[in-house]
């Protein structure tokens, strides 16, 4: 019988740490004890650990996976003893590789053997739902469901997706039914479903995989104790795909599938975006949260476009498409400070603080997209170059500055703007300097930095009253 920690390191997370969850599933299948822990924990360090797991997830949340790995380095006798793995670590081995003597594992675990002679195919395994019960001050999302995986893979390989990486072969993993028996059986029946797959829709036996969803207890309309249950394909389902073969909105339709998330990540695929809408419009479904990339290849125009093509097809069609702009990070970048070629940093901080205000969210309503995002792709640059406040707290600074400020910044010509716009994202990085840096600037310039750094600092209070714009 061996100990075993299971940590997650203390960053953000929606979902419960699955790998953790089946790597419970199988040390206790051998009779060892497992712990599961969020962060750091004193208590946890002092102990003589026969084996401990670190996950990792965003590349840029490295730096904390790394300083987790180092406080429990001194809780095993051998560094080996500590294996780390999951999504960041298979994108940037080298980063942990290089700082630490741990063992990393790159990819999923889906082969016998992986961690030694006998083990089982760890990503084959049903995870551990009551690990997560041993930390009830932090809530995943969402509390009751399923979380399953049916297929692995990708059929596409887009350049800003890490699926490539991770998940080379596109291919079926598991059955569904024998995944929810298994729930049930060791730890109960559960009331929705979410399904982790990345482009479900491209395996070929889909049909039968929609029926088998339907069998389990979630056909259309399905409740269970007097509430909806839902089906939420996580990841996102490929419009191209439904666009392609109508009957796949058919499907999605014969289970509780909801909300319907698709993919928006470039405006080059409007027209198939449009259709699927439209497809999935006539199979009954009204309510979409669909993801938008940028800062990739595009530039704000395409982002601004995107935004409103959604607005368009709500009113056409009466119904509620929810936008999530999602900024692309390189898969070696570990600080998250990348500008595109055709952004500028002052944008995406501008879009960054929009999103605060919406809480990460575009909303359906045609007016609240206006009044964030304005009615114009030029009154939408301006929006993103305002200082921070006078987005967030629209209402409170509309009399109280942002109006000077507007009649200072529309007198910058092009070339100036764009100038001005340069020298706000070099003064975002001095820190140190930057207070001696602005005091050198007078005129139009000046007067604009005012707006942004007060006396030459960075404003730190908030309006007496919390309120974003408003419609």
């Amino acid at each position: 019988m061996r100990n075993i920690l299971l940590a997650e390191p203390d960053y953000r997370s929606k979902f419960p740490p699955l790998g953790l969850m089946r790597l419970s599933t199988y040390h206790k299948s051998e009779g060892d004890n497992v712990t599961f822990v969020r962060g750091r924990n004193p208590d946890l360090r002092s102990v003589n650990w026969h084996r401990i797991y670190i996950s990792s997830l965003y590349t840029w949340e490295l730096p904390r996976t790394l300083k987790t790995i180092k406080y429990y380095g001194t809780a095993v006798n051998n560094p080996k003893d500590i294996i780390v793995g999951g999504t960041a670590v298979t994108l940037l081995p080298q980063y942990i590789r290089s700082k630490t003597n741990v063992t990393v594992i790159e990819g999923l675990l889906d082969r016998p053997n992986m961690l030694g002679i006998g083990s089982k195919a760890i990503a084959k395994l049903i995870p551990d739902y009551s690990i997560i019960e041993a930390v009830p001050d932090y809530e995943y999302f969402p509390a009751d469901a399923y979380f399953t995986k049916i297929t692995k893979g990708c059929i596409r390989s887009c350049k800003f997706c890490a699926v490539p990486i991770l998940e080379r072969k596109f291919g079926f993993l598991k059955d569904l039914r024998r995944q929810i028996e298994d729930v049930n059986e060791r730890h109960g029946e559960k009331q929705n479903l979410v399904v982790m797959d990345n482009n479900i829709l491209g395996i070929d036996r889909i049909q039968s995989i929609f029926d088998d969803i339907a069998k389990v207890g979630f056909a259309a309309g399905a409740m269970k104790n007097g509430k909806k249950r839902s089906v939420d394909f996580n990841q996102g389902l490929d419009a191209r795909l439904i666009n392609k073969d109508p009957s796949l909105a058919e499907g999605l339709a014969s289970i509780c599938t909801s909300p319907v998330r698709l993919a928006f990540d470039f405006v080059g695929m409007e027209r198939p975006y449009r259709r699927a809408i439209k497809i999935l419009r006539q199979n009954g479904f009204n309510e979409f949260t669909n993801y938008m990339l940028f800062n990739f290849k595009d530039a704000p125009e395409d982002l601004y476009r995107r935004i409103w093509i959604n607005a368009e097809l709500n009113s056409e069609l009466g119904i509620r498409i929810t936008g999530f702009p999602m900024r692309f990070i390189p898969m070696d970048d570990i600080k998250r400070n990348h500008i595109a070629k055709k952004w500028k940093w002052r944008y995406l901080r501008g879009i960054q603080c929009v999103l605060l205000a919406t809480r990460g969210l575009i909303s359906p309503n045609r007016e609240f997209t206006r009044a964030a995002f304005g009615s114009s792709f030029n009154e939408f640059l301006e929006i993103l170059s305002m200082p921070d406040r006078y987005i967030i707290y629209r209402e409170d600074y509309r009399n109280n500055g942002a109006d000077q400020w507007r009649r200072l910044f529309r007198r910058l010509r092009p070339h100036k703007r764009e100038e001005f716009l340069n020298l706000l994202e070099e003064l975002n990085k001095s820190y140190r300097d930057r207070k001696k840096r602005i005091a050198k600037f007078n005129g139009l310039f000046g007067k604009l930095l005012e707006h942004y750094y007060p006396n030459g600092e960075t404003p730190q209070r908030k309006p007496k009253q919390d309120s974003h714009f408003q419609v």
